[in-house]
């Protein structure tokens, strides 16, 4: 990779703060690796990783590296785009896990120390993964996913859990939101069109998955795989309030799926019908537009991996 334009986008707030404490030893397992060969930004609130990675794609940079969590991610995954068009396809995605999730990194398989990322990133072996295509209502351009799309509880957990929560307990942060969440929340009515069907189900959330793991090694859809084609969709009923937390005492070995209360399908496209009310996210990010369908773009993105 030592020939290659490499962009590093920097989200010092990932992991409610923590990255920005362990910037030096980033910067200095970078050098170690890669020398003077690359650009460092950091996001700002005034520039984020979408901006960064445009403009760095767009002036000729042939990797751009991640490092942050799966939001950090998913700007950077966004600002391969141009009004809803790829802008280089040939541009490769090396991710740097610091967040407090590390969904995809864990559905990619990545190594969870530092230097082993960032050498990992230097030895440059690639392999292609299937991205989620977000439709909008009102024709709004689209938006991507790499690892997952929630709606219901999973976009409310990402709406109440504070900065302070994911710096004091780390990937066990959204663990302990759904604990304190599963107690009160009130299941919604969605329309979900899959596969040729309609299902009209009261749900406490819907998945829609690219990878296996999610929100600090929660395994919700455990079969997922990054490059075949399809999403995992896991619609969650209603259930009692001792239901929810015997299920979610499950959920981080996989085994909830054998449940009643969980539906699983595969899928490339999904249209949706619900009330505004419904929380939407997207690898953790919270979305302020009405989601009406989703659609798997096949092996669109090449991304460093070690298997």
């Amino acid at each position: 990779m030592s020939n290659k334009k490499i962009q590093i986008v920097f989200n010092p707030a990932s992991a409610g703060g923590k990255a920005k404490q362990k910037k030096e030893k980033l910067i200095n397992e970078i050098k170690y690796y890669f020398g003077d060969g690359y650009t460092f930004s950091e996001t700002t609130p005034e520039l984020n990783a979408t901006s960064i990675s445009q403009h760095a794609i767009e002036n000729g940079f042939e990797s751009i590296i991640a490092v942050g969590g799966d939001g950090t991610i998913n700007e950077v995954l966004n600002g391969f785009f141009r009004n809803g068009i790829c802008i280089n396809p040939d541009v490769t995605l090396g991710v740097v896990g610091f967040g407090t999730g590390q969904g995809f990194a864990q559905s990619l398989g990545l190594p969870r120390d530092l230097s082993s990322q960032i050498k990992l990133i230097k030895e440059n072996r690639t392999r292609s993964v299937d991205i989620g295509k977000i439709i909008f209502e009102n024709s709004y351009l689209p938006k991507f996913f790499l690892n997952e799309f929630q709606m219901g509880i999973g976009g409310s957990l990402n709406k109440t859990i504070s900065p302070y929560t994911k710096k004091i307990l780390g990937r066990f942060a959204f663990g302990f939101e759904a604990i304190k969440t599963l107690y009160s929340y009130e299941a919604e009515e969605l329309q979900l069109f899959i596969n040729g069907k309609t299902i009209n189900e009261k749900v406490i959330g819907v998945v829609v998955a690219n990878g296996a793991y999610t929100g600090g090694g929660m395994r919700l859809t455990p079969n997922a795989l990054l490059n075949d084609g399809l999403f995992d969709v896991l619609v969650i009923k209603d259930m009692t309030v001792t239901q929810r937390y015997i299920s979610f005492s499950k959920i981080y070995s996989g085994k909830h799926i054998t449940l009643d209360a969980f539906e699983l399908h595969k899928a490339k496209i999904l249209e949706f019908k619900y009330q505004n009310g419904l929380l939407l996210s997207s690898d953790g990010e919270l979305l302020n537009r009405k989601c009406v369908g989703i659609e798997v773009l096949h092996s669109v993105l090449n991304v460093i991996s070690n298997n």
